[in-house]
């Protein structure tokens, strides 16, 4: 009879953990919850674009600067600091029979001007751009009729 009554008793210190343990949630997989994994997407090629400037000729000077232009040395010092001068060197430019200058005009095309130095009907005339840079001004309208159309 003993055995019959510890039957029972193990039955109920089985069931007894059983009934203090909640059934089990299911979780879901964190793998679910992660971004998507694009390396097995191709990656997406984007050509780079190129970007083709052409610089042209403004002005032709047979008889070069002499009686056109004044040279300025204040303009001269700040093109030297880079405070004054040309957007991209050499975009326009003027044809003299001994040398090539960078052209730029009061206007603002291809002049970089932050301290505001250019004046009305004025043609800015680049001999360099770097530490040796020199600025030739010139009236607009004595220039006008050397000048090169595109």
């Amino acid at each position: 009879m003993k055995v019959i009554a510890v039957v029972p008793l193990l039955l109920v210190l089985l069931a007894v953990p059983a009934a203090a343990d909640p059934m089990r949630v299911e979780r879901t997989d964190p793998g679910h919850l992660r971004a998507l994994n694009r390396s097995s997407l191709p990656p997406e090629v984007i050509p780079p674009r190129t970007r083709y400037v052409r610089s042209q000729a403004v002005y032709s000077l047979p008889k070069g600067l002499d009686g056109f232009t004044r040279y300025d040395a204040a303009l001269s010092r700040l093109c030297q600091r880079g405070a004054f001068g040309q957007e991209t060197d050499g975009f326009y430019w003027a044809r003299t029979p001994d040398k090539r200058y960078g052209v730029a005009f009061s206007g603002g095309a291809n002049l970089s001007d932050p301290q505001n130095k250019r004046k009305t009907g004025q043609v800015y005339f680049f001999d360099g751009q770097d530490s040796r840079c020199n600025v030739y001004v010139g009236e607009q309208s004595k220039l006008m009729p050397h000048y090169v159309g595109p």
